[in-house]
């Protein structure tokens, strides 16, 4: 999975949360949004994501959310 679609990942989901720090968003909506062609590829950025701390999912079912680690990571990057 390359770096842009991760980053592409995590931007959206910044975006979507807003202030809304605690809001658990749909990982399935966010992917079809940034252009994945299925879950599969979906729960590969995730899982990338969630592995480098960026990303917290519910372990239920397909929400995430941001974390601080991955607020950092963006303002770092000066989005």
């Amino acid at each position: 999975m390359s770096n842009e679609i991760i980053g592409k990942f995590l931007l959206k989901l910044y975006e979507k949360t807003g202030d809304n720090e605690v809001g658990y968003f749909d990982k399935y909506d966010i992917g079809e949004e940034i252009g994945l062609l299925d879950k599969t590829q979906t729960d590969h950025v995730v899982e990338n994501l969630v592995k480098d701390g960026f990303v917290n999912n519910d372990t239920q079912g397909s929400k995430i959310k941001i974390t601080e680690e991955g607020n950092k990571r963006l303002r770092n990057n000066q989005i």
